[in-house]
């Protein structure tokens, strides 16, 4: 065993503030147990990183190396430097407290206090001590008690001041260990990484993605592209080839044969496959895991790998697994997600870019071989602003989806809309409407307004309403929402008297909901559009089969939202939603004058507003902010 020449005594003071902890503070300090069941990547590193954050603001007293390339080879990089900061003597002032324990994509890294050093080292402004940690696939933390009963031993472990041991183990010695004294390297390494792929959407946004992807050789492989940690962080093999196969992207391809459309799908499928994963703390089967949380309790979450590692796709298809990948390893994938043949992709090595680009056309799913359409951005285009049903260019379902513009939704959707009935009856139905002049609300370009400003992967919650606002000027497309300036009609006003009194939201000075949608919540009408004047007037023209589809849609593709459900045509469907997706359905009364107060669950006084935040912070979200700004 090699291990350090000496060690230091606790300060007393850090002792002290340790005491002061709450008794669950201190429960959480053991360091539970865990084991990977899938190679560290993004989710996992941050889920181990979780288990260690209560020892933020503890002391680190001691390194121990115990087995693996550190005895074999050495100290790790840096040691030899960094240890004699951790000396202690009567003189020194140094507490060694851990200030920061903190990861990006794959990479996790701990932060000393600056502390104090001979020759006033710690003045200069280069200074600060930091310890870096890569997980190897195998790589586990576990607690003192837990290693007692390993086999073989730790690679190394780090001893805190109340006596707290962190064993981190390795079988295959992936790992690495790393310390630093440099204030720069450390901020070098970090920015050396790209953006990290469990971001949230306001620090990397879909489009900060496109323009990575427009930076990069056009002939790049896909797999190449994304396993680059200095172009996007946190995304390994398992999330790859899960993000490849949601998104129907061939493995093989080049980024020139992608659309941007393409691009926003895959981007979207490897976010919520790697948030999926860290919200199941590494649990990725039905059965369960041994991975716990950092109070020790199991994954709360079932997150079901569909691909990596199978035999069996979850669409049924078999696997494919090469060994020799396109990036240079394994890669997972299925037979439906190839672009071309493979034979084909072979005797096209030698095309130039713009040959394959022009060339080659995705196979987006089992049944069709056209590539996505692109989105028409401003909702609305000089060729449609004609009434549909005298378009000569394109049928009446083609210029209705027109106006659904959200890429996501457009992608989910479109197998739907174009081969169902209802679709095509709704279509015709308004063409129909639209050529004897009738006045439909809301206008056109604002049917889909719903899906529009609340993409799928993006939906946290969802509203249901029953058909829009039949009087001009009002409703633009979002349940119970109505346009700037104008009045706020009855049922508003009640939700906003609720929202005032359950979550004190400020009194709103404007019925327009936009900015509930901006933060995921689909306010979904049941009918999509009305005649003026006229409540009602398009139910069970097949809105009703159409919007319990995106329902459907987003119970299938989603885990974790909450169904705010008002009244009772609202209230039924619930049936579409499968409480072990870890959906949360919260139902009252409809908020309109003459039933808001007058069920046996009242709309006024539910605190439904309140009780969304509280699943939604259950589940790990964000609140929203009922504000209406």
């Amino acid at each position: 065993m090699l291990r350090p020449s000496s060690s230091f005594v606790a300060n007393q003071r850090l002792i002290s503030m340790k005491e002061r902890r709450s008794n669950q503070r201190s429960k959480a300090i053991s360091f539970h147990s865990c084991r990977l069941w899938m190679m560290p990547e993004g989710p996992e590193v941050r889920t181990l990183c979780d288990q260690l954050q209560p020892a933020v603001g503890m002391q680190l007293k001691d390194i121990y190396f115990l087995s693996g390339r550190y005895v074999t080879h050495g100290v790790p990089v840096g040691f030899a430097e960094f240890y004699p900061t951790l000396i202690n003597n009567q003189h020194d002032q140094r507490q060694n407290v851990v200030q920061q324990w903190r990861v990006k994509g794959k990479f996790m890294y701990i932060i000393l206090d600056h502390g104090y050093c001979g020759n006033n080292i710690s003045h200069q402004e280069d200074w600060q001590r930091s310890i870096w940690i890569t997980l190897g696939m195998s790589g586990r933390f576990v607690n003192e008690k837990r290693s007692s009963q390993q086999t073989t031993p730790a690679r190394w472990y780090m001893e805190f001041s109340n006596k707290t041991k962190l064993f981190y183990y390795d079988p295959r010695n992936f790992g690495t260990l790393r310390f630093s004294l440099s204030r720069q390297e450390l901020q070098n390494k970090l920015e050396s990484l790209g953006p990290d792929i469990l971001w949230s959407e306001d620090l990397f946004p879909v489009e900060m993605f496109l323009n990575i992807v427009k930076k990069q050789n056009p002939q790049l492989n896909i797999c190449k592209f994304l396993m680059d940690q200095k172009r996007i962080s946190g995304i390994g093999n398992y999330l790859l080839a899960e993000g490849l196969y949601k998104a129907k992207v061939d493995p093989y391809a080049s980024l020139n044969e992608l659309s941007d459309d393409q691009y926003r799908v895959l981007f979207h499928k490897l976010r919520t496959t790697a948030q999926k994963s860290y919200r199941a703390n590494g649990v990725t089967r039905a059965s369960g895991g041994t991975y716990t949380d950092t109070y020790g309790e199991p994954g709360k979450f079932v997150f079901e790998l569909e691909c990596y590692g199978r035999d069996i796709a979850s669409n049924h298809q078999p696997v494919i697994q090469d060994t020799n990948g396109p990036h240079g390893r394994t890669i997972w994938y299925t037979k439906e997600q190839l672009f071309m043949p493979m034979t084909q992709r072979h005797s096209l090595s030698t095309i130039s870019s713009m040959e394959t680009r022009s060339n080659i056309k995705p196979n987006l799913d089992s049944t069709s071989t056209s590539p996505i359409s692109l989105p028409i951005s401003g909702g609305t285009t000089a060729h449609l602003t004609s009434s549909l049903s005298k378009s000569s260019e394109v049928s009446s379902v083609e210029a209705l989806s027109a106006y659904l513009t959200e890429p996501s939704w457009k992608e989910a959707l479109s197998p739907y809309i174009s081969s169902s009935d209802e679709f095509q009856m709704i279509a015709s139905f308004l063409a129909k409407e639209y050529d004897q002049g009738i006045t439909i609300f809301p206008p056109k370009h604002e049917i889909f307004a719903a899906l529009n400003y609340c993409s799928l992967y993006n939906v946290k919650v969802v509203i249901v309403g029953q058909d829009p606002y039949f009087n001009p000027n009002q409703g633009h497309g979002l349940a119970f929402s109505v346009r700037e300036g104008v009045p706020i009609p009855p049922s508003l006003k009640n939700i906003f008297k609720e929202a005032i009194a359950d979550v004190g939201i400020r009194p709103p000075t404007s019925g327009c909901l936009e900015s509930w949608a901006k933060q995921g919540v689909l306010l979904l009408n049941t009918v999509l559009t009305v005649r003026s004047g006229e409540p009602n007037s398009h139910a069970g023209k097949g809105w009703e089969i159409f919007t319990d589809h995106i329902l459907q849609t987003v119970n299938k593709e989603l885990d974790g939202v909450v169904f705010l459900l008002w009244g009772a045509p609202a209230a039924k469907k619930a049936a579409l939603v499968n409480r072990k997706k870890n959906h949360a359905v919260i139902q009252c009364s409809h908020p309109s004058p003459l039933s808001a107060t007058k069920t046996k669950t009242p709309f006024l006084g539910s605190r439904c507003f309140s009780r969304v935040n509280a699943a939604l912070d259950n589940l790990g979200e964000d609140e929203i902010d009922w504000n209406i700004t």
